[in-house]
């Protein structure tokens, strides 16, 4: 009899863990998924039908076979929080990008309708075609908070009327992260870590961080208070319709900076950091000549600016950039309000690299951290501990050569690499 007992505790412990839920066909009445039916499996295509909600608990797990996606032409709300997020994500056991389609938005009554067709915070969107299709959305605004996005084909196809928004989000490894996405729509406080391609084409751009890109950026309105570095392209600007803005922006440690392939006169180009990328700072590669001037080049020599820019002295195809008069300093990046960016989304960076007089370590969160120098052969040169979300450090009594830095916490090591000083 004992051991009677002991399997059937055995297979009811086995039944509570593989429980799921099946899903697939039409939604024609409100709906609320909740974490205990965990895992949702859609086995085929899901239709919310217009007039009618999913509402998505926290903690709730959406696996998608392949081919398969969610149709909305009523509304989605999907509302996780900080410790207990929504993921959305392929059924199979070993996903690739477009292992499933993705959410299609549908939402075309322009006089009426639904509003807030769609809102998603602490959600994880992975291994979809298009995570979210807004082609034919109209029910706007379609908003996106603290969500995170990885492996995705693309995160959005299209934006949303009459606004989209994403903010404090994360995009990784994604092919692109967002693109082409116009109406007023929004990328704010967010980062982006080891795509192809970062942003391709956003109206505002405000106080986000690009690291790991075969491009990071190729802006279309305003681009304000951003970090883009470690990239192979940091920009690939078309500066070719209005409202262009790119400013207070620093582009550095990239392998080039800045690629400007079309430039006209109404661009707002100033306050930016452009520097210290490996091949060229700044490619002009359109006809038109481009005014530049207050910007910061991290050099008051007017001819080792110029020879950092490729330009019609290059190649008589090309342009003249003006960048005199330009910044004899370079500010840390700061928003339009003049307030320091938020650094805790952002991960933990040593810069400029190659660095000379001065080095800035990035630290997220404001965490207890220590910053240990190291030179070539292993002894420690500097340490310092600080609260502070970012903290710049005097260098001038160090010599040139190789140097490794390690930034730790409580909670271990945040940050170790390998630094110049020339």
């Amino acid at each position: 009899m004992k051991t009677i007992k002991n399997v059937l505790l055995v297979f009811l412990f086995c039944s509570t863990v593989y429980a799921q839920t099946n899903v697939s066909g039409g939604i024609y009445s409100n709906t609320i998924w909740k974490k205990v039916n965990n895992p949702y499996i859609v086995t085929d295509n899901i239709v919310v039908f217009p007039g009618v909600n999913l509402t998505i608990e926290p903690g709730v797990i959406a696996k998608f076979n392949p081919g398969v996606g969610l149709e909305v032409r009523g509304k989605l709300i999907a509302i996780g929080n900080e410790n207990d997020s929504i993921t959305f994500t392929s059924n199979l056991p070993s996903p690739i990008r477009q292992s499933w389609n993705g959410i299609t938005v549908v939402g075309t009554d322009e006089t009426g309708g639904v509003r807030d067709q769609v809102i998603m915070e602490y959600c994880k969107g992975e291994f979809a075609n298009y995570f979210i299709n807004l082609d034919i959305a109209y029910n706007g605004p379609y908003i996106f908070r603290h969500c995170y996005f990885a492996n995705n084909r693309q995160v959005n196809y299209d934006g949303g009327i009459p606004s989209t928004i994403f903010e404090n989000c994360k995009f990784e490894s994604n092919s692109t992260a967002l693109g082409g996405c116009q109406f007023a729509s929004r990328v704010s406080n967010s980062v982006f870590i080891n795509n192809v391609y970062g942003i391709e084409g956003f109206d505002n751009i405000e106080n986000c961080f690009f690291s790991g890109h075969t491009v990071a950026l190729s802006p279309y309105g305003s681009t304000v208070g951003c970090t883009i570095q470690n990239n192979f392209i940091g920009v690939r600007a078309w500066f070719n319709s209005t409202n262009n803005r790119f400013v207070n922006n620093t582009v550095s440690n990239n392998d080039v900076g800045f690629e400007i392939i079309s430039y006209f006169d109404d661009v707002v180009f100033t306050g930016n950091t452009i520097c210290n990328n490996n091949s060229w700072n700044l490619k002009l590669y359109h006809s038109n000549n481009a005014d530049l001037s207050s910007n910061c080049w991290c050099s008051t020599d007017p001819s080792f600016i110029s020879s950092t820019i490729i330009d019609g002295y290059e190649n008589i195809e090309y342009g003249l950039v003006n960048f005199i008069p330009f910044m004899t300093s370079c500010q840390e990046t700061e928003n339009e309000n003049n307030e320091p960016l938020d650094n805790k989304n952002f991960p933990p960076a040593a810069f400029p690299n190659p660095f000379n007089d001065q080095l800035t370590l990035r630290i997220p969160g404001g965490e207890l951290t220590t910053i240990y120098l190291y030179d070539f052969l292993g002894s420690l040169v500097l340490q310092e501990t600080t609260t502070k979300n970012s903290i710049i450090i005097n260098t001038d009594q160090l010599v040139d050569g190789i140097y490794f830095y390690e930034l730790r916490s409580d909670k271990g090591r945040l940050k170790a690499g390998k630094l110049i000083k020339q």
